[in-house]
């Protein structure tokens, strides 16, 4: 199996800032080094912090802080996995769902069981990032140990994928928030896809804030 990406001591603050601190239960799939679960418990230590990885290395990580971790793949989980989402307040899916090779099916399996007020929060890379964009120009789509094109990466998504992926299979999205960062030379390729987009009759502002979003946080509650 090929070796998955690096865990690191960072963790997704965008996600970390739509949870309240007073949450009971958390369940992250993909924990990694447990960075998130750390910071989480910090400010609310009776939260009930489950945690899944794939990794056994990650998984031992992320035991310092969690209060149980699966060793397991959120892909085919056993029954005692899924029962932990029936009580979950969120559900985190931190750079993840692009790993998985069916990521529509595991949405679909949660909005089947998840309660009325749980919450899946998700972060996902943006294939429509300008700095993929100006690489496909040239025919360079080479995969990496990191980013965008992480080797391990199975599925890609723009913006518009992403909110079909949750609201075709059960879920509304309450708020969808890009990740922006400031990457050099950004402004002018950027001033080149609105030019782009002018002459295609392509929405500009759309276009540019698509194109300027590494990833986008997606914050949805299951269909009533």
């Amino acid at each position: 199996m090929m070796k998955q990406t690096p865990a690191t001591d960072l963790f997704n603050q965008t996600i970390f800032d739509l949870l309240p601190n007073d949450a009971k239960k958390i369940l992250e799939i993909g924990t990694g080094s447990g960075a998130m679960a750390n910071a989480y418990k910090n400010a609310n230590p009776a939260v009930n912090y489950v945690g899944v990885e794939i990794d056994s290395e990650y998984q031992a990580l992320s035991q310092r802080y969690c209060n149980t971790v699966y060793l397991e793949n959120f892909e085919s989980p056993t029954d005692a996995l899924l029962h932990e989402a029936d009580d979950a307040d969120f559900i985190i899916f931190s750079d993840v769902l692009e790993h998985m090779y069916n990521p529509w099916q595991v949405l679909r399996t949660l909005s089947a069981r998840i309660p009325e007020h749980c919450r899946i929060l998700a972060s996902i890379p943006n294939i429509q990032h300008w700095s993929i964009q100006m690489r496909l120009l040239s025919g360079d789509f080479e995969y990496a140990d990191s980013g965008l094109l992480d080797r391990t990466h199975v599925r890609f998504f723009t913006r518009k994928t992403m909110i079909s992926l949750f609201t075709q299979n059960g879920f509304l999205i309450n708020q969808l928030v890009p990740r922006i960062f400031n990457f050099p030379n950004q402004d002018a390729h950027l001033s080149v896809i609105r030019k782009n987009a002018e002459l295609l009759n392509i929405n500009i502002e759309e276009a540019v804030i698509d194109a300027a979003s590494f990833q986008l946080v997606i914050d949805a509650k299951k269909q009533a």
